[in-house]
């Protein structure tokens, strides 16, 4: 996100749609199927290890911030 709290979309689109296939298949054939694809797919590994090692909520934008219910 840039000063404006505007979305910036990558500009090396093809990783990214990679990355983001690698993190739905980590749900489905676990973290090594996951890895194994992304670094056939020359992903660097420190972005592997990245997206592969934070929870998932981590990854995502903020719609809103959180507010205790209580």
């Amino acid at each position: 996100m840039n000063n404006n709290s505007e979305i910036v979309r990558r500009e090396d689109v093809w990783s990214a749609a990679n990355v983001q296939y690698g993190i739905l298949m980590s749900a489905i054939v676990g973290i090594a199927g996951a890895q194994r694809y992304l670094l056939s797919r020359r992903i660097p590994l420190h972005v592997i290890e990245r997206v592969l090692s934070a929870p998932i909520d981590a990854r995502r934008t903020p719609t809103r911030a959180k507010v205790p219910t209580e």
